[in-house]
């Protein structure tokens, strides 16, 4: 198994950034051949399905998975026959999951089951010091690198409390990791009340602000209209997809920077955001293939169905070609920062359709037809009942509320109309938008018709 020190790791990202895009692709196909082949030697599962792939092979030849696939035989996709896939959701609950290694090698955690089943990934130290690597080099490059530390800074996350939440799992394991410094880590439930969290950043005056993009929105309000007073060095977003609005938002608002990024617990750190403020794949490490719903190339400057992720870190547990549903886009131009990885937008994961009035329609289409709603940071449409529905927001402000409502609401009304369903009844709630169960993300489109 490979092996790197930081230094190392340091030095190769700030390398790549720059890199003209035919060097960064060479070295991209050495590190996809030498994780490729040593999956096919140590994990059955690879090795059953590279079996008619050659010593030389492209990465379109290389078979795509996914969690379905890998998950019907756990133990034979890792390439370390210690794994067992009931010890490591022991080790992940344990209060020693924090702060000693699983099997003395290895960190672990789970996805937060949006799609299903919890599923645990293992990261060995190359996957760890490379990714560690790229957020100092990359996430953190308009602040200080150790911003995260809570040895030096104050660090408040917006987050699920929930311990199978990745988000929050992290959290509390970075308090375990650090004895001593517990008090300099903040948890702010994003279920509570707003004027909650208001009051407790305002107590704890945090040098980094963590969290959802619907949440911070929210916050962005509270810190311009004079109900909150903080100065953090950085704003970090994640989970969800930041919007331009929300961004700007941010920006203006804390005069700080605003730090994005598109992960995953599967493949990791994907892309990084510039001081343009536009994410930069890490395609040096991580690389992300747009596709079609038949999963061939999606075309670029159109949306994709979804993306194989191949992340060429993990050693222990290969991600290669695993599909997962976000939808994106991803630009060949250059950005303005002088940066040369690819630009890419993302949409997010796909939503859950809607029957309306016995007539389904496609929640992604919802989605589409929504995004561009002025005046708001976060929209939610909820189904009460058949042709019943509400919208719920965080507005930019009190005054854009019933304009963002008003043009939210002609646009599905239109679009119902067009998808021939009956009429229906569309009205504001003066609720926030709720979050998921799972993985604490506002989820676009909500069912409530069995709560009336």
């Amino acid at each position: 198994m490979k092996t790197i020190d930081m230094n190392q790791a340091l030095r190769l990202c700030k390398e790549a950034e720059t890199m003209p895009q035919k060097q960064r692709g060479k070295l991209r196909d050495t590190r996809l051949m030498e994780l490729a082949c040593y999956a096919r030697n140590h994990s059955p599962y690879f090795k059953k399905a590279y079996k008619n792939i050659g010593e030389s092979f492209t990465l379109s030849q290389l078979p795509p998975t996914n969690k379905k696939q890998l998950m019907k035989d756990y133990e034979a996709w890792v390439t370390d026959p210690r794994i067992r896939y009931e010890d490591v959701f022991s080790y992940i609950e344990s209060p020693e999951g924090g702060r000693e290694l699983y099997l003395e090698s290895y960190t672990a955690i789970t996805t937060s089951g949006t799609t299903g089943n919890p599923m645990p990934m293992v990261r060995d130290p190359y996957h760890n010091t490379i990714h560690g690597a790229l957020t100092k080099t990359r996430l953190l490059r308009q602040t200080d690198p150790d911003l995260m530390t809570p040895v030096k800074h104050k660090i408040a996350a917006a987050v699920f409390l929930d311990p199978h939440v990745s988000s929050y799992s992290s959290l509390l394991r970075m308090k375990q990791a650090y004895p001593g410094y517990e008090s300099n880590v903040l948890e702010l439930p994003i279920n509570g009340d707003i004027a909650d969290l208001v009051r407790m950043l305002d107590d704890f005056q945090p040098d980094l602000v963590t969290g959802y993009p619907s949440v911070m929105g929210a916050l962005a309000n509270a810190q311009r209209d004079g109900r909150m007073d903080i100065s953090p060095q950085a704003i970090a977003c994640s989970a969800e997809v930041l919007t331009e609005k929300v961004y700007q938002a941010l920006h203006q608002t804390f005069g700080c920077p605003v730090l994005n990024n598109y992960c995953s617990t599967e493949g990791g750190e994907a892309a990084m955001s510039c001081p343009a403020g536009k994410l930069h794949v890490n395609d040096d490490w991580v690389i992300i293939e747009p596709v079609d719903e038949k999963g061939n190339p999606a075309r670029e400057g159109e949306w994709s169905a979804g993306v194989y992720v191949t992340d060429l870190t993990n050693y222990v547990q290969p991600v290669i070609r695993y599909y997962m549903e976000d939808k994106v886009k991803i630009h060949s131009r250059p950005c303005s920062c002088g940066i040369t990885l690819p630009v890419m937008e993302i949409l997010g994961r796909t939503t859950e359709n809607l029957m309306v009035g016995g007539v389904e329609v496609l929640g992604i289409n919802v989605e589409y037809s929504l995004m561009y709603v002025e005046g708001v940071y976060s929209l939610q449409l909820v189904q009460t009942g058949d042709t019943e529905f509400e919208i719920r927001m965080v507005p930019e402000s009190e005054e854009t509320r019933l304009t963002a409502f008003e043009q939210a609401r002609e646009i599905m009304l239109r679009f119902f109309k067009d998808n021939g369903c009956p009429q229906v009844n569309i009205r504001l709630s003066e609720k926030p938008p709720v979050h998921s169960e799972k993985g604490g993300k506002v989820k676009f489109i909500v069912k409530e018709l069995d709560r009336r």
